[in-house]
């Protein structure tokens, strides 16, 4: 593996793996719960990386262009994509390793190329490569803090909630 690649490798696959954990035993009521009517459920979200990653790792596999606004056939293409959570969740499983494995085999020279292609505008170089560990773990806060929210108003503690000393302890 190219040494430059090597860091966002690693950087990726620690949050990969920290959110798929964090997803293992999400409930369908969890999936589809949604604290304002405003808001995205974890099925959306899921979802929605499952595109996202889909045409990043078209990007760096082949250097397709990713779709920076949607034509009225990338449109169709998303609307085809289910609200099924378990369907979306495996074809994110399948995107993110892939991409994962295309990202290992990539050199600094051909992540530049192939994110000049994705992009078609002024990206950093390596933009394509970073892209994914930037917004993953965005949306991974969302559904931590989701899952979170979904258990207090049913009077349960949250799930997740730090055990650091710079946090208050007691009442949680």
């Amino acid at each position: 593996m190219d040494d430059g690649v090597r860091i966002v490798v690693e950087i990726a696959e620690s949050v990969w793996q920290g959110f798929r954990r964090d997803l293992q035993d999400v409930t369908p009521a969890e999936v589809a719960w949604r604290p304002l009517p405003e808001a995205n459920t974890i099925g959306l979200i899921v979802r929605h990386l499952a595109i996202e990653v889909g045409w990043h790792r078209a990007a760096i596999e082949r250097g397709d262009a990713i779709p920076l606004e949607l034509t009225d056939e990338h449109q169709r293409q998303v609307d085809l994509v289910p609200l099924d959570f378990e369907v979306n969740l495996k074809t994110l499983d399948q995107a993110f390793e892939a991409f994962l494995a295309a990202l290992r085999v990539s050199t600094l020279t051909t992540l530049a190329d192939r994110t000049r292609t994705a992009y078609k505008e002024p990206a950093s170089p390596h933009q394509l490569a970073c892209h994914p560990v930037h917004h993953l773990p965005r949306h991974w806060g969302q559904i931590r803090t989701i899952r979170n929210l979904y258990r207090k108003t049913r009077g349960e503690p949250a799930r997740f909630f730090p055990t650091n000393p710079s946090f208050p302890s007691g009442e949680r």
